[in-house]
């Protein structure tokens, strides 16, 4: 942090300040009413007392009373502090029944809060609010006032925060003050849509760089919550390690190992596709290693959520009961579209999630036109990659869509699938494939699914000639192959029988037409021999009857 500037008490704002408020110097946190000038103030405070440090109040609008009571409910402590004498209260409220004569001096005012502030050693001092203070004492053109006292702060070298009114007109004597302080923060209230949403804007920081953009904010129970959503750097860190999805079917289509941790998923489908199902799964998948989740839903209550996700076999009431996973309920339309991004990043900042389930994303198009929601979700999702946390949205598509996705932020997302459901002889089946993976081999297939009492259940389509049959359909084309395959099975046998058959009686033939022939060839050789025989008598009765002539 800048050694010139002391912390704010919100890390979003010394961000947009980049370090904090200007030190020993005045800023100026000016809007109009309801904005929470006063909530900033005491946050102020309140930081700078739980690191020690002394602060003085100068209340000029509201009692002393009426303020501490506002830090503890905030849970600021202020009965706490001021116990302790490290706060010090001073009542400047103005007495308008009471009627100012002669020429107005700040200087007892000066004198009062200065005999405070070196009492207490208080290292800031906050003067809430600035038009009230000069209102109360009579002064109509404040000029030399307001450049005295700014002059006063710069001298004692005390960090001021001063509060002040919007001007109603604007004219150029309303904003002398913005040019005597070295820091001007604007508030403002815009109404959208019937909802308020609240912005800060840094006007100037004198010698120092700050955020320039109109920041989102939110009041809540804790105070403020504002978290500068606006960086658009890819500056996320590379993560490596894998996670499965809880489906095995639905890994091997992501090459078999998962998604990356800290990846953005998204999960897009008509009603009734099992986009809630699917993400509950790898929520649930999560819980069951030990990490923490965050569960936001814009549809369903928690008791709903759990007990439609206990009819798939997902029970979540154990995570619920120790605090490992917490469920975020509410409608779109009860607040703004900034207001629910602050709201979902300070549940992350504070639970720190392995992931976070937003279910459905696409109920923002509520709050306003898809190319802001648009703009905003990159802001959103950076953020969100930037604490390392696995972000998974739901989308639903309408149903008139085709299919196709109107919010227009699949881009943004690491893996996006998309369900669908085909109808086909009398029924709805459903169908999944991944659109992309960056960083993964992903499966270019179409997969059937069922839902039911076990969760998701992954089939491989029919694929015919030029077709995919799913559902019914598919189970009677696969009856009918079977049985195909099962007559042919039938017909080999009968052939390799047949063969067989025809080979034992070829065998058997050979046997007796090799019995035949040896028995003719022995006759044969028989007769040969015999004659062979006879011939050698013929001879030799020739020859002895030639022997006897002679």
């Amino acid at each position: 942090m800048n050694d010139n500037k002391i912390s704010t008490g919100l890390k979003g704002l010394d961000t947009i300040l980049m370090g904090g408020y200007p030190a020993a110097c005045p800023t100026l946190l000016k809007g109009g009413p309801g904005t929470g000038k006063t909530v900033f103030s005491l946050g102020f405070a309140h930081a700078q007392l739980q690191q020690g440090a002394s602060a003085v109040i100068a209340t000029c609008d509201e009692s002393p009373e009426r303020l501490v009571g506002y830090m503890d409910r905030f849970g600021m402590a202020g009965s706490q502090h001021l116990a302790s004498g490290k706060l010090v209260l001073l009542d400047f409220r103005p007495n308008l029944s009471e009627t100012v004569v002669g020429e107005y001096d700040l200087s007892p005012i000066l004198l009062r809060i200065s005999h405070a502030v070196e009492n207490s050693d208080a290292a800031i001092l906050v003067i809430d609010s600035l038009q009230n203070l000069l209102l109360g004492l009579g002064v109509t053109e404040p000029r030399k006032e307001i450049l005295e006292l700014f002059d006063w702060i710069r001298e004692k070298e005390v960090t001021t925060l001063v509060t002040m009114s919007a001007s109603l007109d604007n004219q150029p004597h309303s904003l002398l003050e913005e040019y005597a302080v070295d820091c001007v923060i604007h508030l403002s209230q815009n109404l959208d849509n019937q909802l308020m949403t609240r912005y800060l804007r840094v006007l100037k920081m004198r010698g120092s760089a700050h955020g320039s953009n109109s920041y989102p904010f939110s009041l809540n129970h804790r105070g403020v919550s504002l978290l500068p959503i606006t960086a658009t750097r890819l500056e996320d860190a590379m993560e490596l390690q894998r996670i499965s999805t809880g489906i095995p079917r639905i890994d091997s289509m992501l090459g078999d190992e998962g998604y990356y941790k800290g990846a953005s998923l998204m999960i897009s489908g008509r009603s009734g596709s099992g986009k809630t199902i699917f993400a509950s799964t790898m929520l649930n998948q999560v819980l069951q290693q030990g990490e923490k989740a965050i569960y936001v839903s814009f549809e369903e209550s928690e008791g709903d959520l759990k007990r439609n996700l206990q009819s798939v076999g997902i029970g979540l009431s154990g995570y619920l009961d120790s605090g490992q996973l917490l469920i975020h309920s509410g409608r779109a339309i009860e607040m703004g579209l900034e207001d629910h991004l602050i709201t979902i990043l300070n549940l992350v900042e504070n639970e720190s999630p392995q992931i976070l389930v937003l279910d459905p994303v696409s109920a923002l198009m509520d709050m306003g036109s898809s190319r802001m929601v648009k703009m905003l979700m990159i802001r959103f999702i950076s953020h969100i990659k930037l604490a390392g946390t696995t972000l998974v949205l739901t989308e639903l598509l309408p149903d008139a869509s085709a299919d196709y996705s109107d919010l227009a932020i699949s881009s943004l997302v690491d893996t996006w699938f998309k369900l669908r459901q085909v109808e086909s002889n009398g029924e709805l089946n459903r169908l999944i494939n991944v659109v992309k993976s960056r960083g993964s081999k992903t499966s270019n297939q179409i997969k059937e699914f069922t839902i039911g009492d076990s969760g998701i259940l992954l089939e491989d389509p029919y694929i015919g000639e030029g077709e995919v049959v799913v559902g019914s359909a598919r189970i009677t084309r696969i009856k009918q192959e079977q049985e195909e395959a099962e007559r042919k099975r039938y017909e080999l046998i009968q052939i390799e029988q047949a063969l067989s058959t025809l080979q034992a009686t070829y065998e058997s033939k050979q046997k007796v037409l090799g019995a035949e022939f040896e028995s003719e060839r022995s006759e044969l050789m028989r007769k040969i021999t015999e004659l062979k025989r006879q011939a050698g008598q013929v001879l030799e009765q020739r020859d002895a009857m030639r022997d006897a002539r002679e």
